[in-house]
C-alpha cells in the first residue's frame, strides 16, 4: 500500500519540521530574552526569523505549530530563571505565534514573491503579535492590581502599544535575514528533506512592483513614527511603560524598520533586474 507508506511518510516529516522548527526557535527566544521590553513584559524577538523561515519553505502548519510550541518550550526553561510565565504564554505567546507565522505561510502560499514576503511579514507580524497583545493585557487584567485598576481605553492603547514594539522589533530582522537564508538552505532542504520548495518562483515579479510595494510599507512606517513622535497619540501608546527611558528607542526604531524594508526592495529589484539572484535552478532536484 504505497499511499499508505507515503502518507505515514509524509506525518513523519511534518512532525520532524515542527520539532526542529520548536526547538530552534526556543533556543533563539532564551538567548535575547534578558534584553527588557519598555512594559516590562513579552521578549526582545530577533529570533521570529526562524519560523518565518520554515513560513517560506514548508507549510502554514509546520511554521505555525513550531512557532506556538517553540515559544511555549522557552517561557518553561525561562520560568526557571523568572523570565517568563508559562501560564500566560498559554494565552498570548502561543495563540499569537500559531496565527502569525501560519498566516505568513498561507499568504505565501498564495503567492512566492519578494514582493508578497514583504506585505505579508507585514501583515502577519502585526496580526499575530496583536492577538499576542490582547493576550497579554487579559491576563495581566486579572491577576495584576494595577492593570485590572486601569480603563478600558488605556488597556486597548496598551494592546496597540505592545502590537507595534513587537513588530517594528521583529520586522528589520525577518526582512533583512529571512531572504539570503532562504537562498543559502534551498538547495540543501529541497534534495534531503524534500519539501516543498518552489525557489525559483521568488524573484519572477517585476522590479518595479517589489519597489514600489517597499516604498509602500517604508512611507507607511514614516507615517507611524511621525504619530508616535508628534502627536498626542504617541505619548498615550506609552503610557504605562515601566522604562520610559527606552521611549525615544522605540519610536526610532519605526524609521529603521522602514528603512530596512526600503533597503531591501531597492537592494533586490536592483539584482532581480540583472538577474543576478535568485537564479531559477536554486532548489531544485536534479
Amino acid at each position: 500500500m504505497p499511499d499508505e507508506k507515503e502518507g505515514r511518510k509524509n506525518v513523519s516529516k511534518t512532525v520532524a519540521l515542527i520539532a526542529i522548527c520548536a526547538a530552534l526557535y526556543a533556543a533563539a527566544i532564551t538567548t535575547t530574552s534578558p534584553i527588557p521590553t519598555p512594559w516590562g513584559v513579552g521578549h526582545f524577538r530577533p529570533g521570529v526569523i526562524v519560523p518565518a523561515l520554515f513560513a517560506v519553505t514548508s507549510t502554514p502548519f509546520v511554521a505555525g505549530a513550531g512557532a506556538a510550541i517553540g515559544t511555549f518550550m522557552a517561557s518553561f526553561i525561562l520560568a526557571m530563571f523568572g523570565l517568563s510565565n508559562p501560564a500566560l504564554s498559554l494565552m498570548s505567546g502561543v495563540p499569537g505565534n500559531f496565527i502569525g507565522f501560519y498566516l505568513l505561510g498561507w499568504l505565501l502560499s498564495k503567492g512566492k514573491t519578494w514582493n508578497s514576503f514583504i506585505s505579508s511579514s507585514v501583515i502577519s507580524l502585526f496580526l499575530g503579535n496583536f492577538v499576542a497583545a490582547t493576550g497579554v493585557t487579559a491576563y495581566f487584567s486579572f491577576v495584576v492590581p494595577n492593570w485590572v485598576a486601569w480603563t478600558i481605553g488605556e488597556k486597548l492603547l496598551t494592546i496597540l502599544g505592545l502590537t507595534l514594539f513587537w513588530m517594528v522589533t521583529m520586522i528589520p530582522f525577518v526582512i533583512s535575514l529571512v531572504p539570503p537564508l532562504y537562498r543559502g538552505i534551498a538547495p540543501i532542504i529541497s534534495e534531503r528533506l524534500a519539501m516543498v520548495v518552489k525557489p525559483e518562483v521568488f524573484g519572477k515579479e517585476r522590479p518595479r512592483d517589489l519597489l514600489y510595494n517597499s516604498i509602500m510599507i517604508f512611507l507607511l512606517f514614516m507615517a507611524i513614527y511621525v504619530g508616535v513622535v508628534m502627536t498626542p497619540f504617541g505619548e498615550a501608546i506609552f503610557s504605562k511603560v515601566i522604562r520610559p527611558e527606552y521611549i525615544f528607542w522605540v519610536k526610532n526604531l519605526f524609521v529603521i524598520a522602514g528603512g530596512v524594508v526600503l533597503a531591501f526592495g531597492l537592494t533586490a529589484s536592483l539584482l532581480i533586474g540583472k538577474k543576478k539572484v535568485f537564479p531559477e535552478n536554486i532548489g531544485r532536484r536534479v
